[in-house]
């Protein structure tokens, strides 16, 4: 009958889930299953509900950085890694204008793929960060009194969980050999992504009991009576975590997940299964100083402790013992006595009263110092320490430039207190004076080792301080009294390690190695190579005089393998600048081209004055030259009357051939017809102008045969007239006769268009007033009007005199107010100096 019908499918389903929870709760959870039931928590990219809105201050100067040029070998590489982030949509192309533009700056990684990061420091000036407080010790506590164990997960991508605002992601444009890209998710580096990421991620995991938010971690941990209890909890809570992960888009990053941990440090103490402990790493560095060696690291030792004695009133008197070697009539003998003072002094500095609880309402200080062989690092709140760190530098550390180890030392500090220093504004103390300036700069300014590290330090919030290195009493007695490690491996120190600024300089295999001989033969370079391995001084003049030169970019300079960088830039020896010039102008570019060119690989002082003088002293290029610049006008003086200076030429129209006389001062021009262009011919016809108008002061003419004639020199001679010439090949210097050819060839055009009289419309032209005057070229030549065709009155023909002085000024400086706008006067040539003129040839 068909009453019964038995699912197999469902039962085997009820099955596999029942025998799963058994096995859950008699076998323990280990990272494999973890990975394979929650998967898609572990892969992808997350993103958090909501959209973000960055909020700018409009007082703030807008910032549009240029783009950073890329080696050839590197852009194959950029345009891959540029794509990834686009097809996820994290960053997106930029198609039109934006207010903001910051630069992009490009790390290569051990692996050899490229990771790209924005330098936002321009940005960051004008953005308001949003405040969000994190939880104190106090806070958290009465939920940890029965932790028994630990989970640690770091979220993967954090700040690409928050996606930001149309309007706000423009804000985010930077600029690539390829195109400007925006970011569609909050990017590293700008300042309110920390508080940001925390709020918004606190929000998403608010109401999971067990669930702590530890700087940028998750912390999950499991209570109970005993072990087992402890875990069960633990694993419930963390299934609850990876479930909201699932449901709010969070992903995590599995190759980071620390599990099952049965203790773990939070803000400077140790949650452990017996419960809380003070974390023994803040006082390390202190408990494990190795003892002095010498008077003078004594004396350092001492200096420290009369610093911390303000907190503790009794801890000079346990110096004295010590104090003695420092005698000078002693013998230096470190003994047990010594020894056991030496330890007893350590303890109290190592605790309280001398040593401070973490208070997160108070300001923070890190204190940080380089010595030659390691790094030291101080936390201090009210002047008081709060943790102490140090390490020993690497064999590969110890050949950095000063200026990076002491940035190495920021880096230090900033991560070995990270769960103090995150998310908040850290006062950074060093008595390294150009951190200062190279901390403001432009990342691309560093160079790339230097580069890296502040790349690194952008997601904290500091402002460097200088503060000389007398007052640096604990930082610079841990930089030289550190402890015997070095850097952990994979960490971001030895990744700095492996930067080669070598790969990125554009420059052959052989010029690098012609660079790396004559620098090692360059006096001046090895003495700067050694300032800038000891560190620079306060004053320039502090400076031998070979080497001051470079003291105001001292910031910027580093070596690695016997080639100095300003910046990502190599600097070149002396013996070497003619033959980079040679090389730079190789292809005859002009001067901003070839400067460009060297912008991109080299430096030396004075190096854009040097390229600008090679290239105008070069023979190819000057041969070609279209011509020099414009320089600013150099207008002819106005005459004080009619026909005082007059200038003539010649032109041709319908095939023949005409001479123009033209009034300087009225602008009054006369034509005739010459049935040749010889001399006795313009002579003739300009005999019958002059006794017309009268004999002219100055006639001004071209070079042609006819003024350059012996007949015509005994013209001006018997007539009285001083003949001047124009400059060859510059008809301007006669601008006045060209600006008539102009007009007259337009009038009779016309006129033979319209089948007219052009005598008529010279007539026309000749009492028409001109622009910017009230009279006409008639009336200021004759002081009265000439009758047209045009109905006029007889009072108009009358004669009066006109005065156009002033209008002749003000126009003549119109002129050349506009002319001037694109000239500028060449500089004086020198006694001695090369000069080349271009050749003119007659057709």
């Amino acid at each position: 009958m068909d009453l019964v019908r038995i699912q197999h499918e469902n039962i085997m389903a009820i099955d596999d889930i029942v025998t799963t929870e058994r096995r859950r709760e008699k076998e323990p959870w280990d990272k494999s299953d973890m990975h394979k039931e929650y998967a898609d928590v572990f892969e992808g990219d997350g993103c958090l509900e909501g959209e973000y809105n960055l909020e700018v201050d409009p007082a703030v100067k807008l910032v549009r950085l240029p783009k950073q040029r890329v080696p050839v070998a590197l852009m194959k590489h950029l345009k891959d890694e540029l794509g990834s982030p686009v097809e996820r949509g994290i960053i997106a192309q930029v198609e039109k204008s934006t207010d903001w533009i910051s630069s992009m700056v490009v790390v290569k990684k051990p692996s050899g793929k490229l990771r790209i990061c924005i330098d936002p420091r321009p940005l960051n000036k004008a953005l308001r960060r949003q405040h969000f407080p994190l939880p104190t010790i106090d806070d958290v506590l009465p939920d940890l009194t029965k932790a028994r164990v630990f989970t640690v997960c770091d979220v993967k991508d954090g700040f690409w969980h928050i996606r930001l605002l149309e309007e706000s992601s423009y804000l985010t444009t930077f600029a690539t050999p390829c195109g400007r890209y925006r970011w569609i998710r909050m990017p590293m580096g700008i300042s309110p992504a920390p508080e940001v990421f925390q709020h918004r991620l606190t929000q998403a995991l608010e109401g999971l009991p067990g669930i702590q938010i530890i700087a940028d971690d998750i912390l999950v941990c499991g209570e109970g009576d005993n072990d087992e209890a402890a875990e069960k909890d633990h694993d419930t809570k963390l299934r609850q975590l990876l479930d909201r992960c699932r449901d709010r888009n969070i992903k995590l990053n599995f190759n980071k997940l620390k599990l099952r941990q049965k203790e773990v440090p939070y803000i400077g103490h140790r949650l452990t299964s017996e419960g809380l402990k003070i974390g023994p790493e803040k006082v390390r560095a202190i408990l494990e100083m190795p003892r002095p060696s010498d008077v003078k690291g004594l004396q350092r030792l001492l200096g420290m402790v009369n610093y911390l004695s303000k907190f503790c009133a009794h801890l000079s008197d346990s110096c004295d013992t010590l104090r003695q070697l420092t005698h000078k009539d002693v013998i230096w003998e470190w003994t047990d006595v010594q020894e056991d003072a030496f330890n007893k002094l350590k303890q109290m500095i190592a605790s309280a009263p001398v040593l401070k609880y973490y208070n997160p309402e108070d300001d923070l200080v890190l204190q940080c110092d380089s010595s030659e062989t390691g790094l030291g690092a101080a936390l201090l709140q009210a002047g008081q320490p709060v943790a102490y760190s140090s390490r020993a530098l690497t064999a590969t550390e110890k050949g950095y430039a000063q200026i990076e180890k002491e940035c190495l030392a920021i880096l230090f500090g900033m991560e070995k207190f990270h769960q103090y220093t995150y998310g908040r504004k850290v006062e950074v103390h060093s008595d390294h004076k150009p951190l200062e300036t190279i901390i403001r700069k432009p990342l691309l300014n560093a160079p790339k080792r230097l580069q890296r590290m502040l790349l690194r330090l952008q997601r904290y919030d500091i402002y460097v301080v200088y503060m000389p290195g007398r007052l640096m009493h604990l930082a610079d007695t841990l930089s030289r009294a550190y402890l015997p490690e070095c850097a952990a491996e994979g960490s971001v120190e030895t990744e700095i390690e492996t930067i080669d600024m070598l790969q990125y300089l554009p420059i052959s295999e052989g010029i690098l190695q012609k660079i790396q001989r004559e620098t090692a033969k360059d006096e001046t370079f090895q003495m700067l190579q050694q300032v800038i391995a000891q560190g620079w001084p306060e004053e320039k003049t502090q400076l031998k005089e070979e080497v001051r030169q470079f003291f105001s970019i001292r910031e910027e300079l580093s070596e690695q393998d016997g080639v100095i960088f300003r910046g990502e830039r190599a600097l070149i020896p002396a013996k070497l600048r003619t033959e980079t010039m040679e090389r730079i102008h190789a292809s005859h570019l002009g001067i901003e081209s070839c400067l460009r060119r060297a912008r991109d690989c080299v430096y030396w002082p004075g190096m854009s004055a040097a390229i600008r003088e090679y290239i105008g002293k070069c023979a190819v290029c000057r041969t070609v030259d279209v011509r020099q610049q414009k320089e600013t006008m150099c207008a002819h003086d106005i005459p004080i009357r009619p026909w005082a200076k007059v200038g003539i030429d010649l032109f041709s129209f319908n095939n023949r051939a005409y001479l123009i006389t033209v009034d300087y001062f009225s602008n009054f021009w006369e034509i005739d017809y010459l049935p040749d262009t010889s001399s006795s011919t313009v002579i003739h016809k300009l005999k019958a102008h002059f006794s017309r108008h009268g004999i002219p002061d100055t006639v001004i003419s071209d070079n042609g045969p006819q003024y350059s004639s012996q007949e015509f020199k005994q013209f001006s001679i018997a007539w009285e007239f001083r003949h001047v010439t124009s400059s060859p090949a510059y008809p301007q210097g006669n601008g006045k006769a060209e600006s008539a050819v102009k007009t007259a060839k337009q009038l009779m055009g016309k006129a033979k268009r319209a089948k007219a009289d052009p005598y008529l419309a010279i007539l026309e032209h000749r009492n028409t007033p001109s622009q910017g005057f009230n009279a006409s070229p008639a009336q200021r030549l004759m002081s009265r009007k000439t009758k047209t065709l045009l109905p006029t009155r007889a009072s108009l023909l009358q004669p009066g005199v006109v005065n156009t002085e002033h209008a002749v000024e003000v126009n003549q400086r119109k002129q050349a107010y506009y002319y001037n706008r694109g000239a500028k006067d060449l500089r004086p040539l020198q006694e001695g100096e090369q000069d080349w003129t271009s050749l003119l040839y007659q057709s």
